[in-house]
């Protein structure tokens, strides 16, 4: 009984996307549109995440050294620094090897270099941290014990970059939440209005189905499940637009003339963003019916 009940509702609402096919094809794509959207700012997201997150753990905290330290000073900091739970490794980086990295960093430079008479540069510890280790607080308070050791005389990490960077992904993530309230609630505010002329245009009927005793849940569920199906097939439209638009843009980069973009990486959504996508549009069409039903009909 209840499976015939709902193949009745499952044909009714089929049929329903049939005849009034056009209305159904326009909310169809107000779904999908709303939904390109979202998807795209959650791709953007997530791809922003994983090259900041790439970024943060290449971060390491420099020790730099006062200059009289002495062998044995150096070895009881190396050792110092290497008991904190928080370090992954160091490594040691004299006053010579810095200014041979910095003539081999700035090549064109070298008559500035000649003209040095005493190697200004400190020697310095590179402290790289464990993965878990690597979020702005921890770096922070890792700094400021690194720096109380005696033969310490400066910390470098980063700490504009990473104050911006919390700031910046922080940002983005409350305008993906922001506009993501904005454009559901618009949507379902456009795709119940849409459904109430399907629903005017059926107001015959639904009366007839009333006086003979229909129910309230066999007059309503047909809609709620021709709601579900444009919100299904509204999601599939724009995954397979974003899809196409991907694959478009990542070929576009590989062929560059710009030599960084050739080297990006974009990744399409994982799978359970998919399927999110695809049930947030069956619940985006379920609410528009169901509003649509609720205050228009009131049956």
């Amino acid at each position: 009984m209840i499976i015939r009940q709902l193949l009745y509702f499952i044909k009714k609402a089929i049929q329903n996307i049939r005849v009034f096919f056009v209305i159904n094809l326009v909310t169809i794509g107000i779904i999908s549109l709303s939904l390109i959207v979202l998807s795209t700012f959650l791709m953007i997201s997530l791809n922003l995440e994983h090259c900041l997150d790439k970024w943060k753990s290449q971060i390491n905290v420099t020790a730099y050294l006062k200059e009289a330290v002495t062998p044995e000073e150096l070895t009881l900091v190396k050792q110092k620094i290497t008991d904190f739970h928080e370090v992954k490794k160091i490594s040691f980086v004299s006053r010579e090897e810095a200014l041979s990295l910095l003539k081999d960093t700035f090549p064109g430079q070298s008559g500035v270099f000649e003209e040095l008479k005493d190697n200004p540069l400190p020697a310095s510890i590179e402290i790289q941290l464990k993965e878990e280790y690597n979020n702005p607080q921890t770096i922070k308070n890792f700094a400021v014990k690194v720096e109380k050791i005696s033969a310490v005389d400066e910390i470098e990490y980063g700490r504009i970059w990473i104050k911006g960077y919390a700031a910046f992904f922080n940002f983005v993530k409350s305008a993906i939440v922001a506009v993501g309230a904005v454009i559901l609630l618009a949507t379902v505010f456009i795709i119940s209005n849409t459904i109430k002329l399907t629903v005017y245009a059926r107001k015959e009927e639904i009366e007839i189905m009333k006086l003979v005793g229909a129910s309230n849940f066999f007059i309503r569920t047909p809609f709620f499940i021709e709601g579900i199906f444009q919100g299904l097939l509204g999601a599939f439209v724009a995954l397979l637009a974003l899809y196409a638009g991907y694959h478009v843009f990542t070929n576009w980069m590989a062929h560059s003339s710009f030599l960084p973009l050739q080297f990006m990486q974009i990744s399409f959504l994982p799978l359970k963003y998919v399927i999110l996508i695809g049930v947030g549009g069956m619940v985006t069409g379920f609410l528009g019916s169901f509003f649509s039903l609720g205050r228009y009909l009131k049956i």
